[in-house]
């Protein structure tokens, strides 16, 4: 029987259990949460128990750091999503990113070029910045530790970094926000919608799907995000392809 799993802390609230088996309703395969505070001792569950597991925070750049072959991908944000063994050999992927790119691609317009507001700089903050950069839009990113996202828009180029204070002054220019921040901001109630795509990561306890709702703001939310790194990942991790419309299907009931 094939073993697979997530590692990350704290993680019980993941619904992944949930969408790997709407992926594989009636395959011999299992996943399970792998709650662990230090990653070493998660890493070497997954060495000694798992054939591959999902990594999420705050584990992605520890497990990015050691993998014997990294995606492309993976290499431009310095962290992974996927850890899997192959070969005698663990291999690294970030299917954070094609979910992302995915999402966005609809509103890419190379004539125009959106200009996308991206608030955080943690894995998922990053993941979508770059998958934003890809779509050849233009991309500001914002965080509270402004060395931070200076050093990730140096790193990948052709991004600029911002304070968090300064995401009031950029809102009027902005056609896409992109929150990542898994709590809520002071300044959050405050910045202008109208008009805007917004994007959220946080799918447990989102902060602005109640207010773009009410306000008719078209809003993809962290279930859509999940769906999609789900769907991706999974196909990633175990070689086969899963049921996407049954992934799709139950994080519309999550």
């Amino acid at each position: 029987m094939k073993k697979y799993g997530l590692i990350g802390h704290p993680i019980s609230h993941s619904k992944s259990p949930e969408l790997f088996r709407a992926a594989y309703p009636d395959a011999d395969m299992t996943y399970d949460l792998i709650d662990e505070t230090l990653f070493e001792r998660a890493y070497n569950r997954f060495l000694e128990e798992y054939d591959a597991v999902n990594v999420t925070a705050p584990f992605k750049g520890e497990a990015f750091r050691r993998v014997d072959v990294a995606d492309t991908i993976s290499r431009e944000l310095l962290a992974v999503n996927i850890l899997k063994k192959q070969g005698g050999k663990i291999y690294g992927y970030n299917s954070d990113f094609w979910a992302l790119k995915q999402l966005l691609a609809p509103y890419a317009d190379r004539s125009q070029r959106p200009q996308v507001l991206v608030i955080g700089c943690g894995g998922a903050a990053k993941a979508a910045a770059l998958a934003a950069l890809k779509l050849k839009m233009a991309v500001r990113v914002a965080n509270r530790d402004f060395r931070k996202a200076r050093e990730f828009c140096f790193t990948g180029g052709g991004m600029i970094p911002l304070r968090l204070e300064q995401v009031p002054g950029q809102m009027a220019g902005t056609q896409i926000l992109i929150y990542a921040i898994p709590v809520k901001i002071d300044m959050l109630d405050e910045l202008p919608l109208t008009g805007k795509v917004v994007v959220e990561a946080n799918y447990k306890d989102p902060c602005l799907k109640e207010r773009c709702a009410a306000e008719g703001i078209t809003y993809l939310s962290g279930m859509e995000w999940l769906a999609g790194q789900a769907v991706s990942g999974y196909e990633l991790m175990t070689g086969i392809q899963p049921d996407a419309e049954r992934v799709k299907a139950c994080c519309a009931q999550l």
